[in-house]
């Protein structure tokens, strides 16, 4: 009888020191995302500072979409098919698409 005290007692301490330790770390993770967003801060401050410090002029690829007549042709007519579908005015000598540019937003930025 004494024996089987003696392991309930064991037993029981056992599991409290192991879900104290648990709780002692989910505690800590709060610190430890307070840490990451510093370490990231501190980096992007790095990168920036390095980035300043050169002096050679950069090298931008520009890309034409002129060149690229059926995209331009699809969108025209499609924002043609738009304002007419809209009840909006359309001039009848055809848009002019004067600039195209790419929206670097998902699908749940737009909605």
């Amino acid at each position: 009888m004494e024996t089987a005290l003696l392991n309930t007692v064991m037993g029981m301490s056992i599991v409290f020191l192991v879900l104290w330790l648990i709780s002692g770390i989910i505690g800590l993770f709060k610190y430890i995302n307070k840490l990451e967003i510093y370490l990231k801060q501190k980096k992007k401050s790095i990168e920036i500072k390095s980035e300043t410090v050169s002096s050679q002029p950069v090298d931008v690829e520009e890309i034409d979409v002129a060149e690229d007549l059926d995209l331009v042709a699809v969108i025209t007519a499609a924002i043609h098919a738009y304002e007419a579908s809209n009840g909006n005015p359309v001039p009848e000598n055809g848009l002019y698409v004067r600039s195209i540019r790419k929206l670097n937003k998902s699908r749940w930025q737009n909605a």
